[in-house]
This record gives structure tokens, sequence and C-alpha cells, in this order.
């Protein structure tokens, strides 16, 4: 069984973990000219496709208040495009245009370019355990 202090260790392990991506994540788009927030939006759309805005809020844990603004910057950037449901006029959806498409792939490819060095110091074994932990912890999480 964990003690409280291994548990804190392990909380204070994952925010230094949070930090370090959060700083990585903004170097990789000072580039691109977006926030990080902005390009969380674009992963989540190069993931899951043509979504509503209320989906892409709810899978982002976000306000539609903080979502659209950025959504409207990203749009008049050309990355997305907004379409009117045909069957609602009042829903709106959003997808990835091809420029978009593009500069994900881009951004991508940079971010692996940053983040595999990461893996290559793990031996097979390290990687594995890391692997299966991270897992784990996403099913806990999901509940």
């Amino acid at each position: 069984m964990s003690t409280i202090e291994d548990r804190m260790q392990v909380l204070t392990m994952i925010k230094n973990l949070a930090n370090y991506f959060e700083h990585a994540k903004d170097k990789l788009c000072e580039p691109y000219n977006f926030s990080s927030i902005q390009a969380t939006i674009l992963l989540d759309l190069a993931e899951n496709g043509k979504s509503r805005v209320t989906s892409i809020c709810s899978r982002l844990g976000k306000s539609t208040n903080t979502i659209s603004p950025l959504l409207q910057r990203l749009e008049r950037l050309g990355y997305v495009k907004k379409y009117q449901s045909e069957g609602d006029k009042r829903v709106m959806y959003v997808n990835l245009s091809t420029k978009g498409k593009e500069l994900m792939k881009k951004y991508l490819n940079d971010a692996g370019s940053y983040s595999w060095p990461i893996f290559d110091k793990l031996d097979d074994e390290e990687f594995k355990m890391i692997y299966k932990s991270l897992v784990k912890l996403t099913e806990i999480l999901k509940d």
C-alpha cells in the first residue's frame, strides 16, 4: 500500500510533467503564431474530425465563451471552417480546413522531433512500464 508521502510525490511528479509539457507546447506554438489552447483545439479536430462546437468544449472541459473566440481566430487564419447543420440551422460544426490539416501535419512532426529524444533515453522495459502505468491511469480517470 502506498503511503501519503508516496502519493504526494506522485502528484508532484505529475504536476511537474504537466508543466514541462505545457511549456514545451507553448514553445512549439510560437513559430505558428497560435496559443497552446488553440493548438489543443486543432489537435482535437485532427483527432475527432468534424465536430459541434459544444462537443469540442465538452472534450476540452472548456466553456463556449472560451472556445468560440479561439475558433473565430483560427477561422480567420484559415485553419478551420465552420459549417451550419443542414438539419438544424442552430447547430454549428467545425472542421480543419485543408490549410489546417497541412499545418497539423507539420506541427505533429515538430512535436515528434521534440519529444522522441525523451523516449530514446528509456530502454524497452522502462518504456513498457511507463506505457502500462499511463494506460492504467487513463482508464481510471475515464471512470
